[in-house]
């Protein structure tokens, strides 16, 4: 064999035996996944196991006990839902929310943070808030809350609807909102390359003639933005016809109630927000 013969052959004989290792290693995963498979249903699931999968994959939004952060308090769901749909949605996600399916748990994984869900009881202290909700209410009446959310159909839209506030976000994840409700703004959507929305963030865009309109985010593309100023009324711009158009992180319509309340009022507040669970 000539050496340029040699030469040309060496690379292809390297993926081969690739290809062959590579066949190999599926086909032994296969039957690793096929044992796993036919063992799992006479092996019960590890919630303590799963304790430790839901504080890697799911405790940065339902916060490190499970009381809610970004997402919900997932105390006595389980005995709501029942564990197999709790199992279900860790691996589907629920369609048009902020809860994505797992692409990367196993079924005996998703199996062991169901179970470690369905021993969180929903008597315990997690997630439960510690003021006075009647005096919750009347605060919130009289710092003008209802002039931008709104409560079973109540009150303003300039942010979010709180009819279930209390189902969709924990105690703690309130507290920090009420005192700077600029700061880590929720998001919905997912994948790892820019398609999550983070939601009411502020701009300020600059027209040609110098008219300024400041508001929230509700839409944008590539080439225009709607911004919601603070009366609800929305301003549409095509970028291009602007001088400037500059994100304001950290900035807020709703007040930073850390400055205007104690901190036994803020806990009032959020035991009253805490008991909005449903829009009726």
């Amino acid at each position: 064999m000539s050496a340029i013969r040699y030469f040309r052959l060496v690379p292809w004989v390297f993926v081969a035996c690739a290809l062959a290792t590579g066949a190999f290693r599926v086909s032994q995963a296969t039957g690793q996944e096929a044992q796993s498979a036919a063992a799992s249903p006479a092996t019960p699931p590890d919630p303590e196991q799963g304790k430790l999968l839901f504080a890697q994959n799911c405790s940065t939004c339902h916060g490190a006990d499970a009381g809610g952060g970004d997402g919900p308090n997932l105390h006595g769901v389980a005995a709501v839902l029942g564990v197999p749909a709790v199992q279900s949605i860790i691996r589907r996600g629920i369609e048009g929310t902020a809860m994505p399916g797992s692409t990367t748990l196993s079924e005996r994984e998703t199996a062991n943070i169901a179970a470690y869900i369905g021993k969180l009881d929903s008597a315990t202290n997690a997630g439960q808030a510690t003021g006075d909700p009647h005096k919750g209410e009347a605060l919130y009446n009289s710092s003008g809350c209802s002039a931008c959310h709104m409560i079973a159909g109540q009150g303003g839209s300039i942010g979010p609807d709180l009819s279930r506030i209390g189902a969709a976000r924990g105690p703690t994840n309130l507290k920090a909102r009420l005192q700077d409700p600029g700061a880590n703004l929720p998001q919905v959507g997912d994948g790892p390359f820019g398609s999550r929305w983070t939601q009411y963030l502020m701009y300020r865009a600059v027209e040609k003639d110098g008219r300024a309109v400041e508001g929230v985010r509700v839409g944008e593309d590539s080439f225009t933005i709607v911004l919601k100023d603070l009366g609800g009324k929305l301003h549409g711009f095509r970028k291009p016809d602007l001088r400037s158009l500059e994100k304001e992180p950290g900035k807020s319509f709703m007040p930073r109630f850390r400055e205007t309340l104690s901190a036994p009022q803020l806990d009032d507040l959020v035991a009253y927000l805490m008991i909005l669970k449903s829009a009726q």
